[in-house]
């Protein structure tokens, strides 16, 4: 597959200082994109124009012209836009926006996405090139080496793979060295999707699948699209040089609580959201889902307990049977 030209999104939300760090580490790959959509999911004003304020000074010191400023639905030609949504449609549905922007350009062939709280190495996007053009593989999607920021541990090589079993996503690699991971080719075999982090996603794939689930609004979302992927014929593949540092969420919570858990630290409402789309993509994937989010229950109010949080039984039944009977709304009342 030949690409030649990139549109790269990231998306935000309610963040200047990083975002802007972002922005910066785009604008000095030395693959430079096609063209360059940041979307603002739904943060506001206070944030929004603080962050397309400091891109026209981004943009002045690369000899670019201004960004330009559009909403959900407008159409501009220009290589750099601003894209303004009046309310936060969650990780799924902020990508979409700008993929639905970026896909009336032909020209774009591919899409780099990524969370605003990334800072990629100026030679990422080079290296997803050269991954995506390689064999005769459909190569659908392009995963990179995601590295906490504030450790020397890796987040993950490329993505993960899926434990149809128990509902789980399991990232490759996760907690080795930033400078060992596992050889390529065995960490490809093992790919069922990519994190969303920071990936290559092909025009190809995307005519052939669709966009995003947005019914998950905010985690595995990256894991049901993977899945879909793979579904479809399409290949997954990860670039190892493609380092990303990440400011991922409760990286600083790598203790052995959570690896005996293997829950991240999430206010009510967002572990109503965690566990509900875990038991949503478990039912899609798995026919013996209700069997096993029965057996499941009891185990997660235990972990739930041995973090203090014994208050979540209504929570987690809640999110267990709404993810089972696809009851996808966006935050549990």
């Amino acid at each position: 597959m030949n690409i030649q030209n990139v549109g790269a999104i990231i998306l935000t939300y309610s963040d200047i200082e990083k975002t802007v760090a972002c922005l910066r580490a785009v604008h000095e790959q030395a693959e430079v994109p096609y063209r360059i959509v940041v979307c603002d999911n739904g943060s506001g004003n206070e944030y929004a124009d603080k962050i397309y304020e400091e891109w026209i000074k981004i943009a002045q010191e690369h000899n670019l012209d201004e960004p330009v400023e559009v909403y959900a639905n407008d159409r501009s030609g220009a290589k750099l836009v601003f894209l303004r949504l009046e309310e936060n449609k969650g990780v799924g549905g902020g990508f979409n926006e700008a993929l639905r922007f970026l896909l009336y350009d032909t020209e774009c062939q591919a899409f780099w996405v990524m969370h605003h709280d990334t800072e990629p190495k100026n030679y990422v996007l080079s290296a997803l090139l050269e991954h995506v053009q390689e064999g005769d593989e459909k190569i659908g999607m392009v995963g990179t080496t995601l590295i906490y920021k504030d450790s020397d541990l890796q987040e993950c090589a490329g993505g993960g793979y899926w434990r149809s079993w128990v509902g789980k996503a399991k990232l490759l690699d996760s907690g080795y060295d930033k400078f060992s991971h596992s050889d390529q080719k065995e960490i490809v075999q093992k790919l069922d999707y990519v994190n969303g982090a920071s990936c290559l996603i092909s025009r190809e794939l995307i005519n052939a699948i669709g966009l995003y689930d947005e019914r998950l609004y905010m985690f595995y979302e990256d894991v049901e699209y993977g899945l879909r992927a793979k579904k479809a014929g399409f290949a997954l593949t990860w670039a190892p040089g493609a380092r990303v540092y990440h400011y991922a969420p409760n990286a600083e919570q790598l203790t052995p609580v959570l690896n005996f858990t293997e829950e991240p630290e999430l206010t009510p409402d967002v572990d109503y959201l965690y566990m509900r789309n875990r038991f949503y993509l478990l039912r899609k994937e798995n026919a013996f889902a209700y069997i096993l989010g029965i057996i499941f229950i009891p185990l997660l109010l235990l972990s739930r307990n041995f973090k203090g949080q014994k208050g979540r039984l209504k929570l987690i039944i809640n999110a267990v049977m709404d993810g089972l009977n696809r009851k996808m709304h966006k935050i549990h009342g």
